[in-house]
């Protein structure tokens, strides 16, 4: 019984003298960044379009506000241009931190002024492409297009409703 007892006994105390546990500690820390925004300053403006009775064409707007017209022969360009001007924005947010941009990718639709005759614009592009660098936190964005341009199209002036361009940080 001495035996048990003195078993027991020095059994105990070794597990009275053991550690199981240890603690240790950590900080949290976020950082709150600019929140990205696109403004735009200038709508997109084809100008003036002279259009052939029999055959559809294109006018390609670039992101620069040149124009030129498509192969097919069915617009042509006026010497008086009329308002010429890629959509301009300009995106604001962290400075040199880079985002994505979206352009519409589907056609808009502009329709005739006291008509319901309508275009497209279509093939959307952009400077820069694709992506942006916020440079010391601003950088200007442009926007151009494919205009579709119906043979016999109906004078007037035609505008869409608005398209979307959506910037997001990478």
């Amino acid at each position: 019984m001495k035996k048990i007892i003195l078993s027991a006994f020095v059994l105990g105390g070794f597990a009275l003298n053991s550690n199981a546990q240890a603690t240790a500690t950590a900080t949290a820390t976020a950082t709150i960044v600019t929140p990205i925004s696109i403004t735009k300053t200038a709508d997109m403006n084809f100008g003036n379009v002279a259009v052939s009775a029999t055959t559809s064409g294109t006018v390609i707007l670039a992101p620069a506000g040149t124009r030129t017209t498509g192969g097919s022969g069915g617009v042509t360009l006026p010497a008086t241009t009329g308002t010429v001007a890629a959509a301009a924005f300009t995106v604001n947010g962290n400075g040199n931190y880079t985002y994505a941009i979206t352009l519409p990718g589907s056609a808009v639709t502009l329709t005739r002024a006291s008509g319901s005759e309508t275009m497209t614009a279509t093939s959307f592009t952009s400077t820069p492409s694709g992506t942006g660098t916020l440079s010391s936190g601003t950088q200007n964005l442009t926007v151009g297009a494919t205009l579709n341009v119906a043979a016999a199209q109906v004078a007037g002036v035609y505008t869409s409703g608005n398209f979307n361009v959506t910037v997001n940080y990478n």
